[in-house]
C-alpha cells in the first residue's frame, strides 16, 4: 500500500491562470481530492484527467495524476513519466523521490528505484510511516532482483478474448475437468452499472463485482454470461471457490463485518440461493476468499480476525458433525506474516497449497507461493517452508488466486502486470509444477436415462473404508458428473436412479507419477422404453432378413463372455425363471477352518457341498446380478474381500460365465 502523506506543494488548490474564475473546474478539482483523500485514486483519476488540456502544465496536477496512475497497474508506464516531469520541475515535492522509486519497481527498474530510495532516506524528518514504506520497497526490489535474475520455466499467455476486456477480470475458479470456469468481473457489464452504495446510481461511482461463467469447447471458450439473479445482486458478489465435485460454490458476499463466505449448491438446472456458511467462518471481520480439501470436511479461508499475524491471515477450519464449520485455527507463522496473506487453493492431492503473500519474499504487492501440508491429525495440518513460485509469474505488482489444474501441468491466476488487456485480467500458465507423485484420478463420465441426460445418485465408497462417501448427482442438463480420488484405493461405485435398479461398479485406483482418467457412462432405462427398443431392433432385423433372402444368411451371432464388469452393464437387471444369485463367501474343504464371525451381521450362512467335496459358504439370494453385486459389495466393506458372485438353478450352481456359455441371457 502506497501511504498518501503532505503534499508540501505551493498553491495546492490553485492550478494557475484563469482557475480561480473557473466554476467548473474548481467542482472538478474537488471531486476529484474528495476521491483522493478517500483513497480512491482511480475515482479520482478521471476528474484530474479532465482537467489536463486546461491545466496540464501545472505540477501540482502532474503530481496527483502520477500517484493516482500508480494504482492503474496498466498505466504504471505513464505514472512514471508524469512523476519524472514533477521531479525535473519541483525536486522537493513531498515524497517524490519515493514514489518515483514505486514507479520504477512497478516498471521493473529495480536498480533506479534503489537510488531514488537512497536519495530519500537521506532526507531529514520524514514521517514514521514514509520510512516503514522506504524499507518495505527495498527489500521487495532487493527480492526483485533475485528472482528475476533465476526465473523459472514458464509460459504464460493471457488468455484474451472473449474472457478478459478492457474491464477487470480476476479470481479464476476451475472445474476440475477443466471444462467450466467462473470468475470475477468488474466492468460496465457489471449488475446495476455505477453505484455509490448497492442500488444507488452514481455516474461518479464503481463498479461492483459480478460471478460470470464460461465453459470450454473444441474452438476455445465461449463468451462468458453473467450468473443469474439468484447469485449476484447490486454488491460484491465473487465466486471464489468450487467443491471437488463441481456441485458447491464458495461465493463472497458483502457482510455485516465488510465481507462473508456464503455456499451455493447446483439443483437440477439452477444454483441455490447463496447462504451464510454456518457456523464459526464468518465474524464481524472480513472474510473473502477460501477453498475446499477434496473431501470437502476442511475450508482454508482468508480472514482479517483478530488473533492473526497481520492483518490478514490464512485461515482452516473443519465440519462438524452437526453440520456447522468450527475448530478454526490460523496456519501459523510458516505462512503468515505481518503482512498479508490471501487467495488459498488446494489441490486435489490434498497436499499442494498455494496462497498469496505480501510478505515472504515477495517481489512487490501479492506474490503466489507453494506449499506442501501434512496431515497431523484430523483437525490440522502442518505446511512445510513456502517458497516463491517465481518470476515471470509474480510480477512487482499483485499477482493472486492462482488455481493449479488436476493434472499439475498449467495453472491460472489474475495479474495486473503490463500487456493486459484491462486492470485485472486472467492469465494461463504451463509450467512442470512438479508435483511428484500428483495422486489423483480424475473420474468422470455421462448418466442418461432412455438415452437423455438425467440427474442421478452417484455415491463412491472406499473399499478399505479410510475415505469418507462421497455422495454427488450428475447435471440435469448434461447428466456429467466429475470428481477427484485419491489413488491406491478400491472404489465402489453405486448409480441410483428413482424407478430404477441401481448399478454398482468397482473402479480399482493404482499409484502413478501421473494424472490418472477414467470415464464411465451409466445408462439407464424404463422397461416401456426397453421393450419398444427390443421390438424396434426385432423389426429392423426381420427386413434385413428379408431383404437378404436370396442370400445365405448367417445366423445372429451369440453373446459371449467377456467380464464380469461387461456382464452387469448389459444383464444386470436380467431376470431368468428359476435362476437365482448368491454371493460365495468361502470355499474350505475343511469347513470348521472357517470363522465369519465378521459377517455375523448379514444373517444365516448356506452352505453348498458339490461333487469335488468342497464346502462352499453363500450368503444371499437374488433374481438379479445387480442386486448380488451391491449385497457383495456390503460384504466386501465388511471385511471379506475376496467375495464373488454365483448362480444356481434347479439346484444346480454356475458360474457367471457359464451363463453365457449356455445362452441363459439370450431370448
Amino acid at each position: 500500500m502506497i501511504f498518501i502523506g503532505s503534499l508540501g506543494m505551493h498553491a495546492q488548490a490553485d492550478l494557475g491562470k484563469g482557475f480561480k474564475k473557473d466554476k467548473k473546474s474548481i467542482k472538478t478539482l474537488q471531486q476529484a481530492e474528495y476521491f483522493f483523500e478517500e483513497q480512491g485514486y482511480l475515482q479520482a483519476l478521471p476528474y484530474y484527467r479532465s482537467l489536463d488540456s486546461l491545466y496540464g502544465t501545472n505540477s501540482y496536477l502532474i503530481y496527483k495524476i502520477g500517484i493516482c496512475l500508480l494504482y492503474k497497474s496498466d498505466e504504471t508506464d505513464k505514472a512514471l513519466e508524469y512523476l519524472l516531469i514533477v521531479k525535473s520541475k519541483n525536486s522537493k515535492a513531498a515524497n517524490i523521490d519515493l514514489y518515483l522509486a514505486h514507479a520504477y519497481h512497478l516498471n521493473g527498474r529495480y536498480d533506479e528505484a534503489l537510488a531514488s530510495l537512497d536519495i530519500y532516506d537521506k532526507l531529514k524528518n520524514n514521517p514514521p510511516e514514509k520510512v516503514s514504506e522506504s524499507a518495505i520497497l527495498r527489500q521487495y526490489c532487493i527480492n526483485a532482483k533475485d528472482l528475476v535474475s533465476k526465473p523459472v520455466a514458464a509460459k504464460i499467455t493471457n488468455i484474451g478474448n472473449p474472457i478478459n476486456t478492457a474491464a477487470s477480470e480476476y479470481v479464476p475458479v476451475v472445474s476440475t475437468d477443466d471444462s467450466v470456469m467462473l470468475f470475477t468481473y468488474r466492468g460496465e457489464r457489471s449488475i446495476g452499472g455505477l453505484q455509490s452504495y448497492p442500488g444507488v446510481s452514481d455516474s461518479s461511482g464503481i463498479y461492483f463485482e459480478d460471478v460470470f461463467f464460461t465453459a470450454r469447447t473444441d474452438s476455445g471458450w465461449l463468451v462468458p454470461e453473467p450468473m443469474d439473479s439468484t447469485i449476484n445482486g447490486n454488491g460484491h458478489d465473487a465466486c471464489i471457490g468450487i467443491s471437488n465435485d463441481g456441485q458447491t460454490l464458495l461465493i463472497y458476499k458483502d457482510g455485516t463485518g465488510g465481507g462473508d463466505i456464503y455456499v451455493s449448491t447446483m439443483q437440477g438446472f439452477y444454483w441455490s440461493e447463496p447462504r451464510p456458511l454456518q457456523g464459526d467462518i464468518n465474524s464481524l471481520a472480513w472474510e473473502g476468499s477460501a477453498t475446499f480439501s477434496a473431501d470437502m470436511h476442511t475450508i482454508y479461508f482468508a480472514s482479517e480476525r483478530i488473533g492473526g499475524y497481520g492483518g490478514r491471515d490464512i485461515w482452516m477450519a473443519t465440519f462438524q458433525s452437526d453440520s456447522t464449520w468450527g475448530n478454526v485455527k490460523n496456519l501459523g507463522p510458516k505462512i503468515n506474516t505481518r503482512f498479508n496473506e490471501d487467495a488459498p487453493f488446494l489441490h486435489p492431492n490434498g497436499v499442494t497449497f498455494l496462497f498469496s503473500s505480501e510478505g515472504h519474499n515477495s517481489m512487490g504487492g501479492y506474490d503466489i507461493f507453494r506449499t506442501n501440508l501434512t496431515p497431523i491429525d484430523s483437525s490440522y495440518s502442518e505446511p512445510s517452508d513456502p517458497i516463491n513460485i517465481g518470476y515471470p509469474i509474480n510480477t512487482p505488482g499483485d499477482d493472486k488466486y492462482f488455481v493449479l489444474a488436476t493434472d499439475g501441468k498449467h495453472g491460472y491466476y489474475s495479474s495486473g502486470k503490463s500487456g493486459g488487456m484491462g486492470q485485472q485480467d486472467i492469465y494461463v500458465v504451463d509450467a512442470d509444477f512438479d508435483l511428484n507423485n500428483v495422486n489423483v484420478m480424475l473420474f468422470d463420465g455421462a448418466i442418461t436415462f432412455n438415452d437423455k441426460p438425467v440427474s442421478a445418485n452417484v455415491i463412491i465408497k472406499d473399499g478399505a473404508q479410510k475415505l469418507r462417501t462421497i455422495d454427488l448427482q450428475s447435471k440435469s442438463v448434461s447428466g456429467d458428473y466429475s470428481v477427484t480420488l485419491p489413488l491406491e484405493h478400491k472404489y465402489f461405485v453405486t448409480y441410483s436412479l428413482e424407478g430404477c435398479e441401481s448399478q454398482t461398479l468397482i473402479i480399482d485406483s493404482i499409484q502413478s507419477e501421473q494424472m490418472v482418467s477414467k470415464t464411465v457412462d451409466i445408462k439407464f432405462y424404463s422397461k416401456l422404453f426397453r421393450d419398444s427398443a427390443r421390438t424396434s431392433d426385432s423389426l429392423i432385423k426381420a427386413r434385413q432378413l428379408k431383404a437378404d433372402s436370396i442370400r445365405t444368411i448367417h445366423p445372429t451371432p451369440e453373446i459371449s463372455y467377456q467380464d464380469y464388469a461387461t456382464s452387469l452393464k448389459q444383464f444386470g437387471n436380467t431376470k431368468v425363471p428359476g435362476l437365482y444369485y448368491r454371493v460365495q463367501i468361502a470355499a474350505y474343504t475343511i469347513p470348521k477352518n472357517y470363522n465369519s464371525a465378521h459377517l455375523s451381521k448379514f444373517g444365516k450362512i448356506d452352505k453348498i457341498i458339490l461333487d469335488d467335496k468342497i464346502t462352499r459358504f453363500t450368503l444371499g439370494k437374488f433374481e438379479t446380478l445387480n442386486e448380488a453385486e451391491t449385497y457383495r459389495q456390503e460384504i466386501i466393506i465388511a471385511g471379506q474381500t475376496d467375495a464373488f458372485v454365483t448362480a444356481e438353478k434347479e439346484g444346480k450352481r454356475y458360474l457367471i460365465k457359464d451363463l453365457f456359455n449356455l445362452h441363459f441371457f439370450q431370448n
